[in-house]
């Protein structure tokens, strides 16, 4: 990241004082680990994983394929394009976590498939563990919000924070490489970036908000969107630094980033 932080009596009477002190930290105990579980909201079907395509999508029994919900991973090489940094180790892990697993418990998003055909959902072990959070908590995986699929949100969020904290995986080297703003060229690669800037302008159209980082780099944020940030925060976001995470994409020489929600922006302090 860049130069600052981001805005974590008788024995008789002793002994059960002391067994209601166990019974207290060990229920406290218990809550504060259930809280940082991602658990289940409810289980629409269970099914045999086939084959583990990359960290974040697997085929089913019956042929369907999956892409796990509210997180990403690094990419493998296609192409002419390496890896990138855990890339093929976030797909072995999660093909070793799968192996002996006889069927998974499957949670379907709201929106249940994505532009390329895939089934969105929440996969489980079959001992109830969330995979997405497993990934997140050893470092294989970022978390990224997509509306209307927010269920876990704030959970993944949390995970990845303390994988972070942790230096877990790919947090160990800082994470997932920021790229300037600026700095971005014609000739580059699309895809899931983490980029950083100063937000320069704020401009509306009928469709998008626009946050400007740079000459040929902007931010976008659909209006219907829009309803998941707080009133005010864009127009606030003008002449400070920020640090978004999304999928770019380039157009006409020119660069752009959807922010799907708040999580995807971190404003730098100093």
């Amino acid at each position: 990241m860049a130069a600052g932080s981001l805005k974590r009596v008788p024995d008789s009477g002793a002994l059960f004082s002391f067994g209601a002190l166990l019974l207290f930290v060990s229920m406290a105990f218990s809550s504060a680990s259930s809280a940082e579980e991602c658990v289940a909201e409810s289980i629409d079907d269970y099914r045999k994983v086939n084959y583990v395509h990359d960290g974040d999508t697997v085929h089913l029994a019956g042929g369907q394929k999956v892409r796990l919900i509210g997180i990403n991973t690094p990419e493998l090489a296609r192409d002419s394009v390496p890896a990138e940094p855990f890339g093929v180790a976030a797909r072995d892990a999660l093909r070793q976590l799968l192996k002996g697993q006889s069927r998974i418990a499957i949670q379907y998003g709201r929106e249940r498939e994505d532009h390329h055909g895939r089934t969105l959902a929440h996969l489980y072990l079959e001992d109830g563990r969330n995979i997405q959070q497993w990934l997140l908590e050893k470092g294989y995986a970022v978390a990224i919000a997509i509306p209307p699929n927010l269920y876990h949100a704030d959970c993944y969020q949390r995970i990845e924070r303390l994988a972070r904290t942790k230096r877990a995986g790919l947090w160990r080297q800082g994470g997932p490489s920021t790229v300037d703003a600026a700095a971005l060229r014609r000739g580059g690669e699309p895809g899931f970036r983490m980029i950083k800037g100063e937000v320069s302008g704020v401009k509306r159209t009928r469709r998008w908000v626009w946050l400007a980082l740079a000459e040929n780099v902007s931010l976008r944020i659909s209006r219907d969107d829009e309803r998941y940030f707080d009133a005010g925060l864009l127009k606030s976001l003008r002449q400070k630094r920020v640090v978004a995470r999304g999928w770019l994409t380039q157009r006409k020489g020119r660069w752009s980033m959807r922010i799907r929600h708040p999580s995807a922006l971190e404003v730098e302090v100093d």
